[in-house]
């Protein structure tokens, strides 16, 4: 096998054939096992009208080794046949999918097995995900997710699938209603990461049937996301930004009652960085911070992945089926400023903007 290093994305017309290297949150890699000692990587053909970075790229590695990829980087092709790394998990959801046997291994163990089973081409392969996987920089991780993430949001045909939710309403409320175990008095939301602001308006509404006033607000790495969130909610167009998560800071200074955010947004190596960053500059004192984990493997709860990251956990809520999880982390009001908690009392005033500290 010859193939030529990839410096970006090839165009959709010259695509014809993929080959995966799937990478899982904690760096390690996939193989799927035949018989006699052999291995392959979860591969497919782009069918008829398919774009392979938008539907081949999901499909394939869902119906082959049943993975579900976050994000997707070429590196290799050989003519029309294109290698790439995806960073991701095993998939538990809804959506067509194999419930695959893996081999999972560091890169290098994977090649040694490639080259073990006399598939030195494959190792190659592998070799060079890992090099390609392990040489990513903050700003092509923000970049990748804004390549794959806003196109795809972009042409979903629902709120939920424009929310980059592949079920429906019942599905979404079930999968995200967790969240709001960790929303206990009238405040404020931020949803870092909004995307078309379905969350927003959610969390909004269900606060609402708890006798909770809850004011949303949003942001987004997204531009034309966040331009969506505010055509599809203009009560609350000035309340939705273009910011990434790692160092988002409201325009207005303003602070949250409640704040929540996913883990993947940003690089594993910079997820403590972001829920420092979250505590330190976006929750308001006697406020919260809500973690969520959505998809892969139930036993890889939003509690446990704080935890490890060093944070206490308050509290945390699961969906019914396990298939998504949040743990919330209070924040005290700082000794010696002379306030008291007000946040959970019962007679605590409604708030219907954010706090400038």
């Amino acid at each position: 096998m010859s193939f030529r290093l990839l410096d970006g994305d090839p165009p959709d017309d010259s695509v014809r054939r993929l080959t995966f290297v799937p990478f899982l949150p904690d760096g390690c890699c996939i193989a799927l096992p035949g018989g006699s000692g052999s291995l392959s990587l979860p591969h497919g053909a782009v069918e008829q009208g398919e774009s392979w970075l938008l539907d081949a790229a999901l499909r394939i590695p869902l119906t082959t080794a049943g993975f579900r990829m976050q994000r997707v980087r070429p590196f290799a092709a050989d003519d029309d046949h294109v290698f790439a790394w995806l960073d991701g998990d095993r998939y538990t959801g809804g959506r067509d999918h194999v419930d695959a046997d893996w081999v999972v291994d560091s890169p290098e163990g994977i090649s040694q097995r490639f080259h073990r089973a006399g598939d030195p081409a494959t190792a190659r392969i592998v070799d060079e995900a890992a090099r390609s996987f392990r040489g990513q920089s903050d700003s092509s991780y923000y970049a990748d997710n804004l390549r794959l993430l806003e196109p795809a949001y972009l042409r979903g045909q629902s709120a939920e699938s424009g929310s980059g939710f592949g079920g429906t309403p019942a599905q979404w409320r079930a999968r995200r209603q967790m969240i709001l175990d960790g929303i206990d008095s009238d405040g404020t939301f931020l949803d870092v990461g909004c995307a078309n602001g379905l969350l927003m308006e959610s969390v909004h509404r269900w606060a609402a049937e708890r006798g909770l006033v809850v004011e949303p607000y949003g942001v987004d790495l997204g531009p034309r996301l966040v331009e969506v969130a505010r055509l599809r909610l203009p009560q609350w167009a000035d309340r939705v930004e273009v910011g990434n998560a790692i160092d988002y800071v409201p325009t207005s200074g303003a602070r949250f009652t409640f704040v929540h955010v996913l883990l993947d947004t940003v690089p594993t190596a910079r997820r403590h960085d972001l829920l420092q960053h979250a505590l330190d500059s976006l929750v308001e004192p006697d406020g919260r911070l809500l973690v969520s984990h959505y998809g892969g493997p139930a036993d890889r709860p939003a509690a446990g992945q704080v935890a490890r990251l060093g944070f206490g956990v308050a509290g945390q809520s699961a969906a019914a089926d396990g298939r998504a999880s949040t743990a919330w982390i209070d924040v005290p009001i700082p000794a010696g400023s002379g306030r008291t908690a007000q946040r959970r009392r019962s007679d605590e005033e409604t708030t219907s903007s954010p706090r400038v500290t």
